[in-house]
């Protein structure tokens, strides 16, 4: 049995201008950092093992709030980066839907639909990465403590949706997830379970 718990970083100043990050950055505000404090005080009682991060720095600094003193190994992984946006990156979110509202559209609503613009991932692509870290996942040692990872919006969506066995369509409908809110998995050598949901 391995249990499995995921958070996505905290609210970050592009968050607040509603600007699109992808493999961009910004740094968390006053409030995501406070955020990542008080998800702290939830998981001290969790024997954590190791810590996955997302490569990101507001993603990287997340997870070093919530280790916090504790001496649990802090693993960058590339799988948990964010979905590579290509020419919006950067991009407020109302001026990437004007310039190109069909494409925006199935960006939020029908990610089985969605063309990349220049240079970014398709959902399959980050479908992929997520499988990834779930097979990395699966062959950790039985009785590996508690296992903490850090990511982005999306690539956790896409981890839910898998563990779901939901199609892709529903990638970005079928689950919500909010900054530094807490999902907890649960791998049994058979099946994912889903335990905590955006809590």
């Amino acid at each position: 049995m391995t249990d499995v718990y995921l958070t996505r970083h905290g609210q970050t100043i592009w968050n607040v201008e509603w600007r699109m990050q992808g493999l961009k950055n910004s740094p968390l505000t006053e409030k995501g950092i406070a955020d990542a404090e008080s998800l702290r005080s939830r998981l001290l009682e969790i024997p954590f093992s190791k810590c996955f991060t997302s490569p990101m720095p507001r993603a990287v600094h997340t997870a070093h709030i919530l280790i916090g003193d504790r001496h649990v190994p802090l693993i960058i992984d590339s799988a948990l980066a964010e979905m590579d946006l290509g020419i919006w990156e950067g991009v407020r979110a109302e001026d990437a839907k004007k310039s190109d509202p069909e494409v925006f559209y199935n960006f939020r609503n029908r990610p089985d639909l969605y063309v990349p613009v220049s240079g970014g991932e398709s959902f399959k692509d980050v479908v992929a990465r997520a499988a990834a870290f779930i097979k990395e996942l699966e062959s950790l040692p039985d009785g590996t403590a508690p296992v903490l990872a850090v990511t982005h919006c999306i690539l956790l969506q896409a981890i839910v949706m898998i563990c779901d066995h939901r199609d892709i369509s529903t990638l970005r409908s079928g689950q919500e997830v909010d900054q530094t809110k807490l999902f907890h998995l649960q791998w049994d050598h058979r099946k994912w379970r889903v335990l905590i949901r955006n809590q």
